[in-house]
């Protein structure tokens, strides 16, 4: 069984297991092979792992270079949501490598052409790229943790033990979380963090910017 064959195998077995379950015996025994068989294709435990994420890397497409920036962002974005979707196990391996190889090399050069046509400069990119990502797992593991879902009833029936004087604005506005939808969270989200590239661009463009004072 060569390498590409045990990464899909892995990934099966991850989603399957669970990461706290997941070894490189079960593996071997999935596969039919001493467990040292793998390590000959990885070296260790880790490099297996770093593989399983760049294989999930890979299936991240590349988007239309003539699209707007904001919106070649927002398509890279969704693509790994549904990816964490569909591979809620695995996608957490992704986490772990600043970055997971080939695979995600060819996505890192999308995202920083996007950043550079948004008018970051080459020094405000790497900044501006670790914080996207971190912004969108963020809201990917909010999302596969349910941190963002609808409120349930048993959840409102408790807020309304509160006296409603002490808590008005939680009273006035979680019954609207009934509604909440994940797809509108992460869009929404999406977009505002995008509106403040642009907004940031656009002060690095301004002239005056440099009479304020810089964040340290």
């Amino acid at each position: 069984m060569n390498k590409d064959e045990l990464v899909v195998l892995a990934v099966t077995l991850m989603e399957e297991a669970g990461a706290s379950s997941f070894s490189l015996r079960k593996l071997g025994e999935r596969v039919g092979c001493d467990p040292m068989a793998v390590l000959y294709h990885f070296k260790s435990k880790e490099g297996l792992l770093r593989g399983m994420a760049d294989y999930l890397t890979g299936r991240i497409l590349a988007v239309d270079p003539s699209l707007p920036w904001t919106a070649r962002l927002y398509e890279l974005a969704q693509q790994y949501r549904e990816l964490a979707l569909k591979h809620p196990q695995t996608f957490q391996q992704m986490q772990r490598f600043l970055n997971t190889g080939k695979a995600d090399y060819v996505v890192l050069e999308q995202v920083y052409q996007a950043l550079r046509d948004g008018g970051l400069s080459d020094a405000e990119i790497p900044a501006a790229c670790v914080g996207w990502y971190a912004a969108l797992y963020g809201l990917i593991q909010g999302e596969l943790g349910g941190l963002i879902r609808p409120v349930t009833q048993e959840e409102l029936h408790e807020l309304e033990q509160w006296p409603a004087d002490d808590v008005p604005m939680l009273r006035q506005i979680l019954p609207r979380f009934v509604n909440l939808q994940s797809e509108q969270v992460f869009k929404m989200m999406m977009e505002l963090i995008h509106d403040g590239l642009i907004a940031h661009a656009g002060k690095a463009a301004t002239p005056s910017r440099i009479n304020h004072p810089q964040i340290t």
